[in-house]
Formats: structure tokens, sequence, C-alpha cells
């Protein structure tokens, strides 16, 4: 008998034992789970509790993380209980240290009167190198909305007008462009018909330059090329003439291009004040004839007195014509 009680009693010590065991394991389960649980919180807030049918207030939801922790937040819809969304401010993400802190703001309304509840916000998370999925909440948010209060005993009045609100510069500028932008297409329509109707160009012709800056220009470059130094003499004293005789053109009135020098002598014999200066072009027409006609071969001095025989006769023949054009400006001036 006392061999059997003895053997019971230790078959009962193994029991309780791996009942201790068992409990204890299950205690470490939960702490873990709670644990874990913790990692994530999540709150929703509101500014107010207690609004008036209309006004606006903010509901802010904030949600607390580890780094290593994914969470996924669902997207709010734009009516929440007899409440709507008005405005979604962007997502504000702060991290301090190993945790993160991701905080949303909504602006919403009410505009029925009575209390209304923001239900729970889910939010499912998971760990880094975990796959289970877990999911935690925000509490409800209650919020009560009043009605505005109407007096019945008193007399009921319409509705007030819109008020006017003084208009200002910058209401008008528009208007202001938008009157000369078209009184500009209008003047620019008749402009186009009336040129097109007189046979003239829309876009009038650039003046062209004094013949004298023409002229002095083309023996500057003549003389930079150093044609007869370079053995084309005939080309130099052709290029020479040509400059002259398309000056006199402009300049005279003289269809020289097409002329002889003796012809252009005598049509300028008169136009030309200075007798030097003349003397001057004839000298200079002749050498330029002797050497395209009969092969003659003038020295480098005759070279050079003719290039500066062309500089003086357009420089003094230029002066000639400006001097009395001004002197009959001045003139009209006078009273």
């Amino acid at each position: 008998m006392v061999r059997v009680k003895f053997r019971n009693s230790k078959h009962e010590i193994r029991n309780r034992t791996s009942a201790g065991v068992l409990s204890i394991l299950l205690l470490l389960v939960s702490f873990a789970t709670l644990v874990r649980a913790q990692d994530v919180h999540a709150t929703a807030r509101v500014d107010s509790n207690k609004v008036t049918i209309g006004d606006w207030l903010q509901l802010r939801i904030e949600i607390e993380h580890p780094s290593n922790v994914t969470v996924t937040i669902p997207s709010l819809a734009d009516s929440l209980e007899g409440m709507e969304i008005v405005k979604r401010d962007s997502e504000i993400v702060k991290q301090n240290g190993s945790t993160i802190l991701r905080a949303m703001t909504f602006t919403i309304t009410s505009f029925d009167s009575g209390t209304h509840v923001i239900p729970p916000l889910t939010i499912h998370y998971s760990s880094v190198g975990d796959t289970t999925k877990r999911v935690v909440e925000t509490s409800p948010v209650p919020i009560f909305v009043r009605g505005i209060a109407v007096d019945t005993s008193k007399e009921i009045r319409d509705i007030k007008a819109p008020q006017s609100v003084p208009m200002t510069f910058a209401d008008v500028l528009p208007y202001i462009v938008g009157v000369v932008l078209l009184a500009g297409l209008v003047w620019l329509f008749f402009y186009i018909r009336k040129k097109r109707k007189l046979g003239e160009r829309i876009i009038p012709e650039t003046p062209p330059r004094p013949p004298h800056e023409v002229a002095l220009e083309a023996l500057r470059s003549l003389e930079s090329e150093k044609l007869w130094q370079r053995g084309k003499v005939k080309e130099y004293h052709s290029s020479l003439t040509d400059i002259i005789r398309t000056y006199i053109e402009r300049r005279f009135k003289v269809m020289a291009m097409e002329s002889t020098s003796d012809e252009i002598l005598h049509s300028l014999r008169l136009s030309i004040r200075s007798n030097d200066v003349y003397e001057k072009l004839k000298e200079m027409l002749l050498c330029a004839d002797l050497v395209k006609f009969a092969k003659y071969q003038p020295d480098a001095n005759d070279h050079e007195a003719s290039l500066a025989d062309a500089f003086a006769f357009v420089e003094a023949t230029w002066k000639e014509y400006a001097e009395p054009a001004k002197q009959m400006e001045g003139a009209e001036v006078k009273p």
C-alpha cells in the first residue's frame, strides 16, 4: 500500500509540474503578443467635440510605430457618419530615433445637427522579417453638432441682399487692356486696307544710306584689298571708277554707269563748284581709261594719286551738297 501511494504522489507531482510550465509558456506568448501590439499606437482626436452646424473643425490622426514596421493607412471616404471632409492636408512624417510619427489632418464639417461618431480607423501593419499581419484601431470620436436657435416669437425677415464690393484698378485693368487691343486690331485692319488700295508697301522700306557714306566705305575696302600691289592693275582702276560712277549717279542724278568719261565730265561741269575738284576727277578718269583701253602701266604714285583724288572728290562734293541744304533749313526756321 505504501508503494502505491508513493507512486501516485510521484505521478501527481509530474502532472502539476507540466501544468505549471504550460501556464508559464502561455503567459509568455500572451505577453509577447501584447508587447508587439503596443509597438504601434494610433490616435484620432478633434479640436472640439461641440460645434455649431456648418462650422469647420480639425480631425487629426497620429500613428506612432518603430522604423522596422510597415504601416498601411486606409483612405478616408468623403463622408464620415454624418460628417463631410472639406480639406485633406498632406501627411507629415517625423522620425525620432527608431520611432516614426505619421500625422494626417482633415478639415471636417456637418450640416446635420445631432450626435455623430467618427468610426474607428483600422490600420494594418507588419514587422520586417515577420509575415504576420496585425491590426490596430483608433478610438471612435463622438461629435455633438448643435443647430442654430431660432426665435419664433420674432418677425421673420427677408435675407439680406449681397453687399457690393468696391471695384479696384486691378478689376478694371483686364477690360482696359482688352479695349486697347481691340482698338489696335481695328486700326491695323484699316491701315493694311488703305496701303493695299494705294499699292504701297505695308512695312515701309528702310531709307537708303547716304551715297557719300556708301562710296567712302567702298573706297576704304578697295584700299585694303591692295589689288595693284598684287599686279591686278586693271581690276583696281575698274573698281575705282565703278565706285565713283555709282556715287555720281546717286549724288548728281547722272547716268554715269552708261556714259563715257567725257560725257560725265561734261554733265558735271556746272555742278562742281571747285575747279580743283573737277580737275582731280578728270585726272582719275583719264588714268583709268588709259589703263583699261591703252594698256597703260602707271607707277605706284599714280595708283595712290587716283585713290586720293577719288576720296577728295566724294568728300568735297558731299560737303557742297550738304551745306546749302542746312542753310535752307536754317532760313525756314527764321521768322
